[in-house]
């Protein structure tokens, strides 16, 4: 075999990568599986893999584009997490994709509507990273608070006013 031949015989075997746009990079051989390492063991166990590490196998699907068939095979793989508002309380993040669409959410009254959205937009650090998992309608963010909640924060402003007045009077 040549030289020429030769070095043609080894690039067969050696995979390239070629950015299709920001998200997506076609592989020209992709792997026969991804070993995926859980952070937090939550009891799988393959057979001769360490405790917490899952096999992920490319799939292969069929698509028709413009009467074209077109086959392809990818990793399912996706770097991402979900997180309830409920669970997010308390934590601070500067990129998140958030569903603020209340439509879905049945049987909930306007304060919880209203506090959900509070939680999801205050967990940001700033406006920069909010990303909108679909577009919202002005129905999404006319949600109030209960008249109750409205009436003690009210009442813990006055509070907050006559003790600061009584505070500056004793002082002088």
């Amino acid at each position: 075999m040549t030289t020429k031949k030769l070095s043609h015989a080894k690039n067969l075997y050696i995979a390239q990568f070629f950015a299709i746009d920001d998200m997506h990079i076609m592989c020209t051989k992709p792997p026969r599986c991804i070993l995926f390492q859980q952070s937090r063991n939550r009891g799988t166990h393959f057979n001769s893999l360490e405790d917490g590490t899952i096999p992920i196998f490319p799939t292969e699907r069929s698509i028709t584009i413009k009467s074209y068939s077109i086959r392809r095979k990818q990793v399912p793989l996706c770097t991402a997490f979900a997180v309830t508002d409920y669970k997010s309380q308390g934590q601070t993040f500067s990129d998140a994709i958030l569903d603020l669409d209340t439509n879905h959410k049945k049987g909930q009254d306007s304060h919880r509507k209203f506090c959900s959205f509070y939680v999801q937009l205050g967990r940001l650090t700033s406006s920069k990273g909010l990303h909108l998992l679909k577009k919202i309608d002005i129905s999404d963010i006319t949600n109030k608070p209960h008249p109750d909640l409205v009436a003690e924060t009210k009442r813990l402003q006055d509070l907050e006013t006559q003790t600061l007045a009584r505070w500056h009077t004793e002082i002088d």
